[in-house]
């Protein structure tokens, strides 16, 4: 694969994943994140769905593997640029300059940090 990865930084924005079965039918809720990406030469791959964020007028989705793959380590977050406006129709495209690719990661890093801190704090407020 051909794709861009980064690892998971340490701002604390890593999502826990659960080391449940997913076939086996639990009820953990990653599974509902889960969705399958099909590469050019066809091979179906697995990956948890992070999130989509806007930077610099551009759309952007971040995913983690959710199966072992060759070359990319299970912590690594894998983004792509989204060309097209529906989110289940749009093509991924690889993000090839490094230099952006590091801007979008730590916006990512910075958006989930965000929401982990929000989350945190509806719970004291409860």
């Amino acid at each position: 694969m051909s794709d861009k990865e980064k690892k998971v930084c340490d701002c604390g924005c890593e999502h826990d994943h659960c080391d449940c079965d997913h076939d086996a039918g639990c009820d953990c809720g990653f599974e509902e994140d889960i969705v399958t990406l099909t590469t050019d030469d066809g091979k179906k791959l697995k990956f948890y769905f992070v999130g989509t964020i806007e930077y610099k007028g551009k759309i952007y989705s971040a995913f983690e593997p959710a199966e072992e793959m060759e070359g990319v380590e299970d912590d690594d977050l894998i983004i792509f640029e989204l060309s097209g406006d529906d989110e289940e129709t749009a093509e991924l495209l690889p993000v090839e300059d490094e230099a952006l690719l590091d801007e979008v990661f730590e916006e990512f890093c910075r958006v989930l940090e965000e929401d982990e801190l929000a989350e945190e704090a509806e719970k004291l407020d409860k």
